[in-house]
């Protein structure tokens, strides 16, 4: 039988990105720091959805791939509906013999065989949550089923604040049993490439000759439409013909999507391509020279469960303006201190925000930033590790 000096634990995600190599290489060293041994399961090695460039090097921990790119087919679906990947997840567990098993959401076919195999195994599952209840409208039948089949079938869960916890607890999963510290990023990678960006901005222009010379507002974000972008141009577009070209800053919006020719469109037709940049997708290594020359983040969604582009942006110390309704501005913004919110819905309410973030001292945007700084170092990779370790030992004592 398996002691607790060396509980294997295997954690689940779709795709191993920055953000998910940072949390897993800070439980990798705390699971060794216990005796404990920390293996990750990704369904691809690659994906069109997220590009996160090649992070191989950011990668310390043990990693097996269901549907790696070179050794199977293109025309097998990778997805996060994958059937294929999840037909897989039986036997990569069966090798593996996790103690513990941290598996992502309900919805996919991934974690729900992940699930089932854990309960046919007693093995304490770990449910890994950032959604909220105000993501999409609820019907209660079906919150019924999602509960009773999937929901309360965890033992433990590790989310991403107050409202995904809140959210749970409305599901039936007991609040005790419920712990924080899911979002994360590695806080130190944005930190110090902002702050070395800053220090030597001709430097980083010539890394990135597409970093516009005037003052920018920055968008880090996928061109779809619950990001809202569209109508956040339409609202810069009113804030420029309230200051006037000279005065109004430039915006940048980083990333690529389905809305990206009709956003290009209407930066044509509005004769705006002088000032709103799409540099495309800015992969991880160099998106923090993008951050560190920017004025401000703005984060426009109308849904989003937490939005792990504002925990980079106040890393990189940013004041951030963000729609009320993306979940992580109710843990990462304070309105008035680091940053501003807004109704994304209004098309007048973006426009008075861009308007008065503007109207901000320099000196006032810097202390903005600082603050975010300091908010932020408390959703850093070590509280993952933390949150993690809570959820697993509290796991075991209901095994």
């Amino acid at each position: 039988m398996t002691t607790d000096s060396n509980m294997h634990v295997v954690v689940i995600f779709y795709n191993i990105g920055g953000y998910h190599a940072a949390r897993l290489n800070a439980a990798f060293v705390a699971c060794e720091q216990k005796g404990w041994c920390l293996t990750a399961i990704q369904v691809t090695d690659n994906t069109q959805e997220h590009p996160w460039g090649n992070i191989e090097r950011e990668i310390k921990f043990p990693l097996k791939t269901l549907l790696p790119i070179e050794t199977t087919p293109s025309t097998i679906d990778r997805s996060p509906w994958s059937k294929v990947a999840a037909s897989l997840i039986p036997s990569c567990l069966d090798s593996l013999k996790p103690d513990i098993l941290a598996i992502p959401g309900w919805g996919f076919p991934v974690s729900q065989a992940a699930l089932t195999w854990s309960n046919r195994h007693l093995v304490p599952a770990i449910l890994m949550s950032e959604s909220k209840w105000d993501d999409e409208k609820r019907q209660w039948w079906k919150e019924q089923i999602k509960s009773w089949l999937y929901v309360r079938n965890y033992t433990a869960a590790l989310v991403g604040g107050q409202l995904h916890r809140d959210y749970l607890i409305k599901l039936g999963f007991p609040q005790e049993r419920i712990f924080l510290g899911y979002n994360a990023v590695d806080n130190q990678h944005f930190n110090l490439g902002a702050e070395v960006a800053r220090k030597s901005p001709l430097a980083a222009r010539q890394r990135q000759p597409k970093i516009p010379t005037k003052p920018y507002f920055l968008l880090v974000t996928r061109l779809i439409k619950r990001k809202n972008v569209f109508h956040l141009l339409e609202a810069f577009l009113v804030y420029r013909q309230k200051l006037g070209d000279n005065q109004a800053w430039n915006i940048v919006v980083c990333g690529s999507g389905q809305e990206e020719r009709t956003i290009r469109n209407f930066i044509s037709e509005k004769k705006l391509n002088s000032c709103v940049h799409l540099p495309g997708f800015i992969h991880y290594q160099a998106i923090s020279d993008w951050y560190g020359l920017a004025q401000a983040f703005v984060h426009p969604a109308i849904q989003e469960p937490w939005g792990l582009v504002v925990n980079e942006a106040c890393a990189a110390g940013l004041p951030i303006l963000c729609s009320h309704t993306v979940g992580a501005c109710h843990e990462l913004v304070r309105h008035g201190h680091n940053g501003l919110l807004f109704d994304p819905e209004s098309r007048e309410n973006m426009t008075d925000t861009l308007l008065a973030m503007h109207q901000q001292t320099s000196d006032a945007r810097i202390k903005m930033g600082q603050f975010s700084q300091t908010i932020v170092a408390n959703y850093s990779p070590q509280h993952f590790a933390e949150g993690l370790f809570k959820a697993s030992e509290t796991a075991l004592t209901f095994k």
